[in-house]
């Protein structure tokens, strides 16, 4: 699951739900009741008083410094995603399109990125998750292998419903509703698919671990459980061997190079806090697999297992960007299999 509206850029998914908690936490452990406002007998008064300690030796400790650690960490996260659009349009496109080795199909994807970092809610709200620029994949089952979208919410409504477009026209066509029972299945529309496709390009380059291959959107599903929900354009598997570990499509034929970045890798984990995370995820597994023919600083990266993407926590995909000694991401989507929104 993702919440994308909220944080710039729209790509963004780093929930800031614990701090509030901290310091809830933290304020309600360090008040204390008044004292002196009621006469008690002593020994009335040494019975409550011993009553007092026992309850207070009881009751959680905050970790202060731990309090400290995780304020300080969201709040860096927030002002590097605050400032991560701006730079991209402003110092990280310009030096990358002056660079003469990059490719035009490169060239067309960049500019289509920075494009979509300056989307507003409505934009996005108004697009099906395969009209944008990189597109997750994911196969949780067999033959279940396709793009994933996702709940999407508009944070200018109060209420916390999906405001995708997928969401809005199965609930339009009456092949959905609000209050209907979870699905414990994938759930096909194919005389949709078609009308969601119809004047669509069909066609999509398929990203792999190692290489590229170009597929084609066969169907539309969605799986409304109770603590997980997305929308799901399946492929055609036909063109994909059994080991290739399929992570994103794009319109867009990019010209990627695949190695391994240990120290792109490490950089990956030393940011990451485990500690201060809301709910439990794969962050800590997250590795870079490509980049950018003619361009420095911008990696792929993934954590999965493969053949089925179902082991993990949250299966993930991303697109992180060099700024200042940090990483940002400019996309990021994962699948939430340990049903956040429910704990």
């Amino acid at each position: 699951m993702t919440s994308l509206l909220t944080l710039p850029p729209l790509a963004m998914r780093r929930h800031l739900y614990l701090l509030p908690l901290y310091l809830v936490l933290l304020l309600s452990l360090s008040c204390q009741p008044d004292q002196g406002k009621t006469v008690q007998t002593d020994a009335a008064t040494e019975a409550s008083e011993t009553k007092a300690d026992a309850t207070h030796q009881e009751a959680p400790q905050v970790d202060e410094a731990l309090v400290k650690e995780c304020t300080e960490y969201w709040a860096e996260i927030q002002r590097l995603n605050s400032i991560s659009a701006d730079y991209y349009a402003k110092e990280f496109l310009p030096n990358a399109l002056a660079n003469p080795a990059l490719t035009e199909q490169n060239r067309e994807f960049l500019i289509a990125l920075g494009a979509s970092l300056n989307q507003t809610s409505k934009e996005h709200l108004s697009t099906l998750a395969v009209e944008r620029v990189l597109l997750p994949m994911f196969k949780l089952k067999e033959d279940e292998l396709g793009i994933f979208g996702f709940p999407a919410y508009d944070a200018a409504k109060p209420d916390i419903r999906d405001s995708s477009l997928e969401y809005k026209i199965l609930v339009e066509r009456g092949l959905i509703a609000p209050h209907d029972e979870p699905q414990t299945n994938l759930a096909l529309y194919p005389t949709l698919a078609d009308s969601l496709l119809k004047n669509r390009n069909q066609s999509v380059y398929a990203y792999t671990a190692t290489g590229k291959v170009k597929t084609r959107i066969t169907n539309f599903g969605s799986y409304q459980g109770e603590c997980l929900q997305y929308y799901n354009y399946l492929v055609d598997s036909k063109p994909f061997s059994n080991k290739d570990k399929v992570l994103f499509a794009s319109r867009y034929n990019l010209d990627l190079i695949y190695k391994d970045e240990p120290e792109m890798d490490a950089l990956l984990k030393s940011q990451y806090k485990k500690q201060c995370q809301d709910c439990p995820n794969s962050g800590e597994l997250e590795k870079t697999f490509a980049s950018l023919k003619g361009v420095e600083g911008l990696y792929f990266t993934y954590a999965d297992t493969f053949p089925l993407n179902n082991e993990l926590e949250t299966p993930l995909r991303g697109l992180v960007m060099k700024l200042e000694d940090r990483f940002v991401y400019l996309w990021y989507d994962e699948v939430d299999l340990v049903g956040c929104s429910c704990i």
